[in-house]
């Protein structure tokens, strides 16, 4: 009788230890919208998507941390040499209007501050450095058609990207949060390098 009550009672405090606990591991989801262009001559600005899985830190009060993994496709065109279609280039005057749309994979690393809190909402500003890797890349043109690269035959595949934003965040429930914020993306190395402005919408719950 008395081994019982022990146990019920280790049980009972395991129990509100756990309850009490403070949880800082969140797991959660992405969506993105994007409008990128090429840092090129005469580039267009286009739309795109993405979206990933978010693993968040959340120790102290007014910051935390992310890492995940994304899936991104951008698209833009821009005055270039045809230097991908074989072709000789004879002069300054060669170049050609080339679409591309890039499909990558993105491993993010992101700081969030909240500056200012009040109730439920909360201001964010965002900082991130993502290593993105390059799956799938085609180039179109009206004079030499379309070429298709991906895996091995993709020159200079990983890339670094960095962003800034500022958004909104909503506390939903005890331990779910809806981060909503635009920020200004671009990469440092890249075969294409792309410029970025892209909305996030991110749903986070904790978990332990």
């Amino acid at each position: 009788m008395v081994v019982k009550r022990v146990f019920y009672i280790i049980g009972f405090l395991l129990l509100a230890s756990t309850a009490g606990a403070q949880i800082n591991i969140y797991l959660g989801g992405n969506l993105q919208g994007n409008y990128s262009w090429l840092r090129a001559d005469e580039h267009t600005f286009k739309p795109g998507f993405g979206g990933g899985f978010s693993f968040v830190y959340w120790e102290y009060e007014y910051w935390f941390l992310k890492a995940g993994l994304d899936y991104v496709y951008k698209s833009s065109s821009a005055l270039e040499y045809p230097d991908q279609y074989d072709v000789d280039i004879t002069g300054p005057d060669d170049k050609i209007n080339i679409e591309y749309f890039e499909q990558a994979l993105g491993i993010p690393l992101t700081v969030y501050f909240r500056p200012y809190e009040s109730g439920e909402n909360a201001l964010l500003i965002t900082g991130t450095l993502q290593m993105m890797f390059t799956v799938h890349l085609k180039e179109n043109s009206d004079e030499f058609g379309e070429v298709v690269r991906k895996g091995p035959e993709l020159n200079s595949r990983a890339k670094t990207n960095l962003g800034l934003g500022v958004g909104y965040q909503r506390q939903l429930d005890r331990y779910m949060y809806l981060n909503v914020y635009p920020s200004f993306n671009f990469d440092m190395r890249s075969y294409r390098p792309f410029n970025s402005i892209t909305l996030t919408a991110e749903l986070i719950f904790g978990v332990y």
